[in-house]
């Protein structure tokens, strides 16, 4: 029991932890009244909780390890609280306050096949408490027995250690867990780094196009303008030619209707020369 309590035992107050126990990131559990105490001394500026201003967090180290603890604006109360301590400290606290059994009461416990004799030896062999005189005469005489109390404290000491063993495996799980979020977290940023770095590219590469694309728009509509006032100059052109032609064809008829013939021979001579 005695490892189980140090385990048990708050670095600041050095009683041990009084509930809600938090665990800070570096894996090591402080009373949250302990921790606050702390960060209220290193962060006299913070505002404590129920204050209606917003705080921006704050910093403290770790008394066991030095580890720098950052928080935000929920302080301590931000902090992940250890259950599995707390049900610890509740069962150590039952087993602490249990009566301790005087001897008139342990001489109480009597064997059930002889009435008159107490239960004070273990039966290695079959795992359970019998008395001496099943040993001589009873059903463990081949049985390897050890004296009762002997067994208890052992037992009691197993127990203890093993307790004390799945706290410290908590933390070791705890840490892990605590590792694999922090990967997670680097995975995160990882990606979302890689995905601001892939829009940026695309973004200047869609630049560079919409860039190109209207330098090429820009020139299909001149080389279409340039052809265009080619071709209508050209339809211009024939259109005046077409217009010349039809009035030299209303020239000639109306030279066709001369009755004289040297007013028309000299007409016709004018009319050949604009053909």
């Amino acid at each position: 029991m005695d490892n189980l309590e140090k385990q048990l035992i708050c670095p600041i107050c050095l009683e041990m932890f009084t509930k809600p126990v938090v665990i800070l990131p570096c894996q090591h559990n402080l009373c949250r009244k302990c921790a606050n105490d702390v960060f209220q001394a290193s962060n006299p500026l913070w505002l404590s909780r129920g204050s209606t201003t917003v705080s921006s967090g704050g910093r403290f180290r770790c008394p066991s390890c030095r580890h720098e603890v950052i928080l935000d604006r929920h302080g301590v109360y931000g902090l992940q609280r250890n259950l599995l301590v707390e049900n610890i400290i509740d069962i150590y606290k039952q087993e602490s306050s249990r009566p301790i059994h005087t001897k008139s009461e342990q001489q109480q416990l009597m064997c059930e096949e002889h009435g008159e004799e107490k239960i004070n030896i273990y039966c290695l062999t079959c795992e359970t408490p019998t008395c001496s005189m099943c040993k001589v005469f009873g059903a463990h005489k081949d049985c390897e027995v050890a004296p009762l109390q002997n067994v208890y404290k052992r037992q009691k000491t197993e127990l203890s250690d093993g307790i004390a063993m799945l706290v410290s495996g908590n933390d070791l799980i705890q840490a892990m867990i605590s590792k694999l979020e922090e990967i997670c977290k680097t995975i995160e940023d990882k990606g979302r780094q890689q995905k601001q770095h892939l829009c940026r590219k695309f973004d200047a590469l869609c630049s560079v196009l919409e860039e190109r694309k209207k330098a090429l728009l820009l020139c299909i509509t001149q080389e279409q303008d340039e052809k265009l006032a080619h071709v209508r100059a050209l339809s211009r052109q024939h259109g005046d030619h077409l217009e010349g032609a039809a009035k030299l064809v209303e020239t000639c008829i109306q030279s066709m209707e001369e009755q004289q013939m040297a007013a028309f021979l000299q007409a016709s001579l004018i009319l050949y020369t604009l053909f």
